[in-house]
This record gives C-alpha cells, sequence and structure tokens, in this order.
C-alpha cells in the first residue's frame, strides 16, 4: 500500500455510537508522549487504529421451552333425581278484621246558649244650678279731694283732701254643682238553655277477627337421589424446541485497525464507494468519485449496524465483508 499524500475529507469517518478517542498511525518517531493511550504494541508501521465500537455477539441455540403448563381440569358427573308427589303450602293461614259499627240514639239534652254572667250599670251623677254671692272688689279706703271753700292753713298748701271708706262690692252669680257623683252596680243576668236533640253513641265500633285457613296443593317435585361429584383429570405441560438466541459477548470498545488519510488513496476510496453501491446502499443520490464525504460515511455505518461489525470507523474487518481484503 502506499502511503502518498491524499486530499480525502475524513472529518466524518470516525463519528459513531461511540467515538474513538484518538486515531493512531504507528510511526517510527520515537516522540511517544502518550504510551499509556498507544493502540496494540504488535501493530506495523503504515497501520491506523482507533477504538470502535464491537456489537454484542449472539448465537443462536436449540432449547426447549414450556408452551403450555401442566394444568388440571375438573368433569362434572351430574347429580340424580327422581319425581315424587308433595303436598305443598300454597297459601299461608291468614285473618281478616271485620269492623262493627257503632250504634247511635237521639236524646234531650239541655244545652247552654248563654252562660250567667255579670254586667256592670252606671249611674250618672246628679247635679243642681245654685245662686252663688262673690266678691267683686273688696272694702277699702282712698283720699279724695275734700268740697268746700279754700282754706289756706298756711304756706305749704291750699288743697284739702278726705280719706273716705268705699265699702265691699259683691255680685250674684249661679253655677252647677254636683248633687251625688256617678257610680257603678253589677248586675248578675242569669244563664239561657235551650233544649236540643243529640245523636249520642250507644255502643263503640268494634273489630272482629276472622280466620281465613291455609291452602295447601299437591304438585310434583324433583328430588335429588344422588349429588353430582367431580373428577379431576391432570394435564402433562407441553413442551417445544425452538432456536434461542443467546449473548455469547457483550458490547464492547476496543482498538481496530481502520483506514485513515494516512493509509487510503481515492482508488481505495472509489473501490469502496462501488462495492457500498453494489450490496444496496445509496451514496445519497450520488455516483461513486473516490471523494468520501458524509453520504459515504452514512452508507458505512449502515452497512456495519445491518451486519453487526464494529462501529466508530471504517475498520478493516468492515472491509473484508465487503471484499476489499483477503
Amino acid at each position: 500500500m502506499t502511503n502518498s499524500k491524499i486530499t480525502i475529507n475524513f472529518k466524518n469517518l470516525y463519528k459513531g455510537t461511540i467515538i474513538a478517542s484518538g486515531i493512531f498511525c504507528l510511526a517510527t518517531s520515537s516522540n511517544l508522549a502518550y504510551a499509556q493511550q498507544l493502540p496494540p504494541a504488535n501493530a506495523k508501521a503504515g497501520e491506523c487504529y482507533a477504538k470502535v465500537l464491537i456489537p454484542s455477539v449472539y448465537q443462536t441455540a436449540p432449547t426447549e421451552v414450556t408452551v403450555q403448563p401442566a394444568s388440571t381440569s375438573v368433569t362434572e358427573i351430574p347429580a340424580e333425581y327422581i319425581d315424587v308427589q308433595k303436598q305443598v303450602l300454597v297459601e299461608e293461614e291468614s285473618f281478616e278484621l271485620e269492623i262493627v259499627p257503632a250504634e247511635y240514639e237521639v236524646q234531650q239534652i239541655k244545652v247552654l246558649v248563654q252562660a250567667e254572667r255579670k254586667v256592670k250599670k252606671v249611674i250618672p251623677a246628679v247635679f243642681e244650678t245654685v245662686s252663688e254671692k262673690v266678691l267683686v272688689s273688696p272694702a277699702r279706703v282712698e283720699w279724695k279731694k275734700g268740697r268746700g271753700p279754700f282754706e289756706k292753713i298756711n304756706e305749704a298748701t291750699g288743697e284739702i283732701m278726705c280719706l273716705v271708706e268705699i265699702p265691699a262690692e259683691y255680685t250674684t252669680i249661679e253655677k252647677v254643682v254636683m248633687k251625688s257623683p256617678a257610680q257603678s252596680i253589677e248586675e248578675v243576668i242569669p244563664a239561657e238553655y235551650d233544649l236540643r236533640e243529640k245523636r249520642v253513641m250507644k255502643t263503640p265500633p268494634q273489630t272482629v277477627k276472622k280466620v281465613i285457613p291455609a291452602k295447601y296443593e299437591t304438585i310434583t317435585v324433583r328430588e335429588m337421589v344422588k349429588p353430582a361429584t367431580y373428577e379431576e383429570i391432570m394435564t402433562p405441560p407441553k413442551t417445544q424446541i425452538i432456536e434461542k438466541r443467546q449473548l455469547v459477548s457483550k458490547e464492547a470498545v476496543e482498538w481496530r485497525e481502520i483506514l485513515c488519510e494516512t493509509n487510503t488513496t481515492p482508488e481505495v476510496v472509489l473501490e469502496l464507494q462501488q462495492r457500498l453501491v453494489n450490496a444496496g446502499y445509496s451514496l445519497g443520490g450520488a455516483v461513486p468519485n473516490g471523494n468520501f464525504g458524509p453520504a459515504t460515511q452514512n452508507a458505512i455505518s449502515k452497512f456495519q449496524r445491518d451486519n453487526n461489525l464494529p462501529t466508530g470507523g471504517l475498520t478493516i474487518s468492515t472491509l473484508k465483508v465487503l471484499g476489499m481484503r483477503s
């Protein structure tokens, strides 16, 4: 294989379920900064390795399985019956109540029409007219001018004043006065009665209990002479041999040799594309052209999943399945 420089875009070549932590190509340089991350020690110069997802491995083996478990069925043996004549109660003894109505008679009775009552009677007051002498003005004395010639007694006065007694004045009036005051007396009015006819119950109503005897009827009934029995039948289980898929190894991540920019050429990519198309995997409508792009990566990933191959890089095992390497 030629290690010439190629212009192939491997940007998406290693995208998968688990991406490798790094792609390593074995070189002759002794500068190994990450010795603990290197791929297998027996790798050769020019080989490239990547961590890829190794799918689980299953194998198919014949296995006996139970398709129907053991069961128990129960068979009923019917009961045996005979017909017999029996007298059965159709209607139980009962009773009914007969009502004897009350008896009445007409009697003359004294009925109170108006109860005894007391009535208060008012006697009005008695008035009379009397004459009464009423004082109009009491007796009094007054100064009045004197009569006769003027006598000049001294230089102080020349007028005569006389003190005169004026008798009391009276007038006569008539007024109404009460001779006797109003009063009330209580008068008893006796009770009033009337004779009337009244319907009086002579004997009260009664109930008489009348017994109705029970009724019987002779009928034919089925009588069990032997009860039903049951029989258990055991059915063994049914088994079947089937091909059962068993896990041989679990999914794992391992270093595997892959194609990368270091160890491939456009001719190899072109052959890879052609074989994918021949196997029925489309390149997204494009034709094989030697350029490794997303469509080629998608076809590789689908081919790996369909054939249970490691995913996460274009492994050598994938090329072998495609028939590109022996």
